[in-house]
């Protein structure tokens, strides 16, 4: 796993800007960092800059360092991420009688099959990964990122050339976009992130998941061209659920990602989700090393359920304890290292266990994305669930209660309009409404508007939505601050492939959240460890905001969040202690920490 930034410019620039840019980026690979100034190939007239700092898992000879040449194909490659079949790659490489300079190295099987097959090299790929890919003698560029989004990539044009990095706030630094784009601040306000390839500045973009942009000089600018490898939606299907199918590719998933040559570690929440992967592990290895996060806020506590899970496996467990006086201090500094504003609370928790594993290990397995995988949501049981209250009733109830009392889009969770009610989920119609923005983006019609109009259109927008700009971001963002690379079993392309072209749920397989992981668990836990009410994995945030209500309204007041709405009633989130609002006021907060601490 690793971090890098560079650029393609008509002109040299300073060559200190890239050193300095690259200074929030080391943490993403400390074991070594190359940095390339103004480099000019024989293809072109063009200057390169390059820096990559390398966090070495695969192959740790200094042979797979980055940027990576190829001699025989003349192309460069910089690359962040895994990838899983990379020795079922190579084989296929060396029948092309290709021969490698590494002994096992995923960075050289990579940059060998795209050299070698093209883009077509994607579609047979397992891994998480950001790509840079340079070939030179077609004088094309490349920038890819993995089908569902799990490493970062951004990128910047203007009259110079093309910036692009693992950073956000060091590629706007780079680049020189320094002004925001309100559009994206508006969706954050509503979703809790930006959307579509926009970030929260002009002019820097995504690459978005299972995308691959092709960039090829012309005169003075590029030609952009914009492809998509992967789409999730191609693979509707109404085939007969087979569960025995589907855990063998899940085992399979987790088997490939143990391959290190560093030791592997694994997240242990007392989770189904964690705990499948713990089976899993255990067919393939005797040792096994767990970490869990022990909350003292009953609400969160699943310490009773790890305990059961490592003395079944028989881990070698350490457990990190997170107190019910959480230094508001520390949060802060936690906000202030990442590039990217993550809304979700639980990126504290997620942090802290982050650095306390990195101590030991490089390398952790995680159970993030069942939820997304499995309908382990509760918009799902609402969905299938037959609900009490009329669609009337519910939708009328919602636009005459007061957003400060805390509830809010709650009460359309039990709409029978499910568009609706799974929207309410995302949206905060009351909050924009309370802060007086009036133009503002709809989730049913950014994310809903699908062919299927059931659980699986659920999914999609689950898996476009939520898996992207939110899950994967805080598990990016919290693991590598800390310079450990997560790996996560259930967001493996396949098993998504899997669970859209198969009735999952249907006569067949009917309908209980996460009943294939309990079918998959239950000879090894009883009742009570399967069917307990899901807690989650966060911190107490109404105890955090009113604790600390003064600092925070002083923060958001005093911050350039009020270019964008209009807070003079933002006191009215205080009336009523819910977790709603407080949610609300930490959505707030972690934008004005944002902007406080970037400033433009």
């Amino acid at each position: 796993m690793c971090g890098y930034l560079g650029s393609i410019t008509f002109n040299p620039i300073p060559e200190n800007n890239i050193e300095k840019c690259n200074k929030r980026i080391e943490c993403r690979g400390p074991d070594e960092k190359i940095i390339i100034n103004n480099k000019n190939y024989k293809s072109n007239s063009l200057f390169h800059n390059f820096a990559f700092n390398r966090l070495s898992i695969i192959d740790l000879s200094s042979k797979a360092s980055q940027p990576m040449y190829s001699k025989e194909f003349n192309s460069l490659i910089m690359f962040n991420g895994e990838i899983f079949n990379h020795a079922e790659l190579r084989k296929k490489i060396e029948k092309k009688n290709i021969k490698f300079d590494t002994s096992h190295s995923d960075t050289e099987t990579l940059l060998l099959g795209l050299s070698c097959f093209g883009t077509s090299f994607l579609d047979e790929i397992n891994g998480q990964f950001s790509i840079f890919f340079y070939d030179i003698n077609h004088n094309e560029y490349y920038l890819i990122r993995d089908r569902a989004g799990q490493k970062p990539l951004y990128y910047s044009i203007n009259k110079n050339g093309i910036y692009f990095g693992s950073n956000l706030i060091s590629l706007k630094n780079y680049s020189e976009n320094r002004s925001m784009n309100k559009e994206q601040v508006v969706n954050y306000i509503n979703f809790g992130t930006s959307i579509s390839e926009d970030t929260y500045f002009e002019n820097i973009h995504k690459v978005k998941p299972g995308e691959f942009i092709k960039f090829t000089p012309e005169k003075n600018k590029f030609k952009i061209e914009k492809n998509k490898y992967w789409k999730l939606s191609e693979f509707m299907d109404d085939k007969n659920f087979i569960k025995e199918e589907f855990i063998d590719i899940f085992e399979d998933s987790v088997k490939i990602r143990l391959e290190s040559d560093v030791p592997v570690s694994n997240f242990l929440s007392g989770g189904l989700d964690s705990t499948a992967v713990i089976k899993a592990i255990n067919k393939n290895r005797d040792e096994i090393n767990t970490f869990s996060l022990i909350t003292e806020f009953k609400e969160y506590d699943e310490s009773i359920f790890m305990d059961q899970v490592v003395q079944k496996y028989n881990t070698r467990h350490t457990y990190e304890t997170i107190g019910k006086e959480v230094s508001f201090h520390k949060i802060k500094k936690i906000i202030s290292e990442f590039d990217d504003i993550i809304y979700d609370p639980s990126i504290i928790p997620t942090y802290l266990l982050s650095q306390k594993i990195s101590k030991q290990y490089k390398v952790a397995l995680s159970g993030d994305g069942g939820d997304e995988l499995l309908s382990g949501y509760a918009h799902y049981a609402n969905f299938h669930s037959s609900l009490k209250f009329s669609k009337s009733l519910v939708n009328k109830a919602f636009k005459i209660y007061p957003p400060f009392l805390g509830s809010g889009n709650n009460i359309l969770k039990f709409s029978k309009d499910w568009k609706a009610s799974f929207s309410s989920y995302y949206e905060d119609r009351k909050l924009m409404n309370l802060l007086k923005i009036k133009d503002y983006q709809n989730f049913e019609n950014s994310f809903l508007n699908k062919k299927e109009k059931n659980w699986k259109s659920i999914m999609m927008s689950d898996y476009e939505f939520f898996l992207d700009e939110m899950m994967l971001k805080k598990i990016d963002r919290s693991s590598m601050q800390n310079s450990l690379e997560i790996r996560s079993p259930f967001i493996d392309h396949r098993l998504y492939e899997y669970i859209i072209s198969h009735r999952y749920f249907n006569n067949n397989y009917e309908y209980s959240q996460k009943k294939i992981i309990k079918d998959y668990l239950k000879d090894d836990f009883d009742e009570n460890f399967l069917n307990r009410k899901k807690m989650g994995f966060s911190i107490n945030i109404n105890k955090i905001i009113l604790d600390n209500r003064s600092e925070i309204l002083d923060t958001i007041q005093n911050s350039d969040i009020k270019d964008f709405v209009d807070l003079s009633k933002i006191n009215q989130l205080f009336f009523v202690k819910s977790k709603f609002n407080a949610l609300r006021v930490w959505k707030l907060f972690a934008f004005s920490e944002y902007l406080n601490n970037n400033k433009i």
